[in-house]
């Protein structure tokens, strides 16, 4: 059984330990850890690595600075693991802002007061609380495939303390709001008006309406398939896979879509017809006028002067999705059934995200109640 051999040089104790062979070469291995301030410290730190040893979870950590692992998990993991947009915002964060702060220390060393020090002084910033917890996760997902890895036997920023997430109320609009902005977004562009009709009445995101293609829709059985998202990664629009297994979903359409959908088809297939070979056929439903995609930041901007124009509150396109999820847990739909037209992976994260809709549940839940009972 392996020993630990003891030596003290100055004031500090130290001690040695083989930690079996190199595989390559065959040659034993030892470690020595010192800076110890009594024997009785180092004996009980030799006693705790040898018992690893022992029991076969002793993990020789890596040399590695974090600045080089990041830049390693970028490449090896993240990259094939997340969206391309996804991944730009990782690389952003990593050498932006993490690699800067933290980049040249080891491994090895870093301890949870590292991490603390790091998410503080973003707050003391003044950085909102969703980007100082966004970078904290990238950090924490990283760290913990440092362990998978056995680069290092645990994730030193577990216990690190982030500012709280409140979750804002989502602004929405009523029916009388959604109805006035449709007719004049009807009459400023009848191309992003269908943008904005297919988000309302569907809940779907805005890459995923931009992405939608005419042979995702099945008139006769009146629903669609939600299976690609528009996506801008280095300054190019492409075409990605969904963000997860959920998101990948059939969605049942409401008569005043088919018809609307109809409609544009029809006046899209004129304008094909106009330019001919002018136009760029990607067979997108919301295309531009010479077939290409529409731009998510100009889809924006055109929504922001519409909401200007028809005097409604002005919200945002994600919030479109929003709206449409409220009026159907307003109007009593079974929370299962929103789920599964937004791409959530369960109910549990769309009760979450619209707790502030519950009160108005269980009014109707007591009304019903009081119905069957009276």
């Amino acid at each position: 059984m392996a020993k630990g051999y003891f030596r003290k040089r100055g004031d500090k104790w130290s001690f040695t330990v083989d930690i079996g062979r190199d595989p390559k070469t065959g040659k034993r291995k030892q470690k020595t850890v010192s800076g110890f301030r009594t024997k009785k410290e180092a004996e009980a730190a030799c006693a705790e690595l040898l018992n690893q040893l022992n029991k076969g979870y002793y993990i020789e950590q890596s040399n590695q600075t974090l600045g080089e692992y990041l830049e390693e998990w970028l490449n090896d993991f993240a990259k094939t693991k997340v969206k391309p947009s996804t991944f730009k915002n990782y690389k952003n964060a990593v050498y932006g802002r993490i690699i800067p702060e933290l980049g040249k220390i080891r491994l090895k060393d870093l301890k949870l007061h590292h991490g603390q020090k790091f998410v503080n002084m973003l707050v003391k910033e003044g950085k909102r609380p969703s980007y100082v917890v966004g970078l904290y996760r990238i950090l924490h997902v990283a760290l913990e495939q440092a362990v998978k890895l056995e680069k290092i036997p645990r994730n030193p920023f577990d216990g690190v303390e982030c500012p709280s997430l409140k979750r804002e109320k989502k602004k929405t609009w009523t029916v009388e709001e959604a109805k006035r902005f449709l007719q004049f977004a009807k009459l400023d562009s009848p191309i992003y008006y269908m943008a904005f009709l297919i988000a309302i009445h569907t809940g779907m995101r805005k890459g995923e309406v931009l992405g939608l293609r005419w042979q995702d829709i099945d008139f006769e059985r009146k629903r669609l398939s939600v299976t690609q998202s528009l996506v801008k990664v280095q300054g190019k629009y492409i075409i990605s896979d969904l963000k997860t297994t959920s998101s990948s979903r059939v969605i049942t359409l409401d008569d005043v879509l088919i018809s609307e959908l109809k409609k544009h088809k029809t006046l899209q297939n004129q304008q094909k017809l106009l330019l001919g070979g002018g136009y760029k056929d990607l067979d997108l439903v919301c295309a531009n006028e010479f077939g290409d995609y529409l731009s998510p930041n100009t889809i924006n901007h055109k929504m922001a002067q519409i909401c200007e124009k028809a005097q409604v509150p002005k919200i945002r396109f994600h919030d479109l999705r929003h709206t449409h999820a409220t009026w159907l847990l307003q109007l009593g739909e079974n929370v299962k059934v929103v789920s599964e037209r937004l791409g959530h992976s369960s109910t549990t994260i769309t009760l979450d995200v619209y707790s502030h809709v519950t009160p108005d549940m269980q009014e109707q839940a007591a009304e019903k109640i009081k119905k069957i009972m009276g």
